[in-house]
């Protein structure tokens, strides 16, 4: 689990490293169309560092996956509650931030774009866990930081805690 927390902590580190130096952001004049090593060859602006972002994509909902599909009862535990937490606000975190950015820099037309992308099989699995486990009383929106609890409230906002599991 240590591995993974550094691979997605490396890929952050990547991001923001490539954000700072590599990344320009697209002209604000919408009249001109965005000219990228992507557009030159027929494709959507945003594709030019899209295959960086899928692999973050596969890897966030892979470790998300992971641990919430961990036995309910290690959530009990200091260490399992802290790694429960943590994945869901950065899985909501990342997706939420996707959302936003790809048709605020790439225009509208990005978002079914991105809208697609965050609708696998694998999302809809973690929305349907992540449901599961907050109406069984392992986590509460409180818990999370607000990037991700903004997100994440309009999908839990029919779910009702049925129990406080770990309270005794």
């Amino acid at each position: 689990m240590r591995a993974i927390l550094f691979l997605l902590g490396g890929l952050v580190l990547t991001n923001i490293v490539w954000a700072t130096f590599f990344w320009h952001a697209p002209a604000k004049d919408k009249s001109q169309p965005i000219v990228n090593p992507a557009t030159l060859r027929g494709q959507d602006p945003w594709m030019v560092t899209e295959h960086y972002t899928v692999e973050a994509r596969d890897n966030t909902r892979k470790s998300t996956l992971e641990t919430l599909g961990k036995p309910w009862s290690s959530f009990c535990s200091a260490e399992g509650h802290k790694l429960l937490v943590g994945a869901i606000d950065y899985y909501y975190w990342q997706r939420s931030s996707q959302l936003a950015w790809y048709p605020k820099n790439w225009g509208e037309e990005a978002r079914p774009y991105i809208i697609k992308v965050w609708a696998t099989a694998d999302d809809n699995r973690i929305e349907r866990l992540t449901r599961e486990t907050y109406g069984r009383g392992y986590f509460s929106l409180d818990e999370l930081k607000l990037s991700a609890r903004s997100s994440l409230a309009e999908t839990l906002k029919r779910e009702r805690v049925t129990a406080k599991p770990c309270s005794g």
